[in-house]
């Protein structure tokens, strides 16, 4: 008698793990990264005693990807083609994975492409000069999983009046490369005046 009920009760067991073990099985995402807008926040540091005010903008993105490949890591950026001055986004090389383009309004209330404006004996900006680079996501171990989660940012913006001054409104157009070179979908944020 005791046999069979110690038998029922490891088959039962047995049943849950196999139900629990099918209610956790691995998402299903695009080896390709998707993103999403969250939010962007402002940090303002006023001018005073002669220093120049500064905001920073906080950019928050949700993410997911199929295979996790996100992000580059010290070892990445010595090899090719992670390590090349051409090619990729904007033609700046592979070491770039984060591409953000500010757009400002104009008069007319409309947003244009924006670079910074010459300031001789510099040229003007190019296109990608916000560019940047976030680290590995995944760990060191590189294991192909799927992955989730949240991605911020941080633009720090000089508001000396020479390419950014206060009271002027921006958006920006985000968006991220995975290590095997895929391009994200692309967002636009909401309007940040500075």
């Amino acid at each position: 008698m005791n046999l069979f009920r110690t038998l029922r009760g490891v088959a039962c067991l047995g049943l849950a793990g196999a139900g629990l073990s099918g209610c956790l099985s691995a998402p299903d995402y695009s080896n390709t990264p998707e993103i999403e807008f969250r939010d962007v926040k402002v940090t303002r540091i006023p001018a005073v005693n002669g220093n120049v005010g500064r905001d920073t903008l906080e950019f928050v993105l949700g993410f997911r990807d199929g295979d996790g490949d996100l992000g580059l890591g010290p070892e990445d950026l010595a090899v090719a083609p992670y390590n090349t001055k051409t090619g990729g986004h904007n033609n700046r090389g592979y070491s770039y994975n984060y591409f953000i383009q500010p757009y400002k309004r104009n008069a007319s209330n409309t947003f244009d492409f924006f670079v910074t404006p010459a300031q001789p004996p510099f040229p003007a900006g190019i296109a990608g000069e916000y560019d940047s680079q976030y680290p590995r996501l995944n760990g060191a171990d590189g294991r192909a999983a799927p992955l989730k989660g949240e991605l911020r940012y941080k633009l720090p913006i000089s508001l000396d009046g020479t390419v950014f001054a206060p009271g002027q409104v921006f958006r920006f157009e985000i968006s991220i490369l995975d290590r095997a070179l895929h391009e994200s979908n692309k967002i636009t944020t909401s309007e940040v005046t500075l």
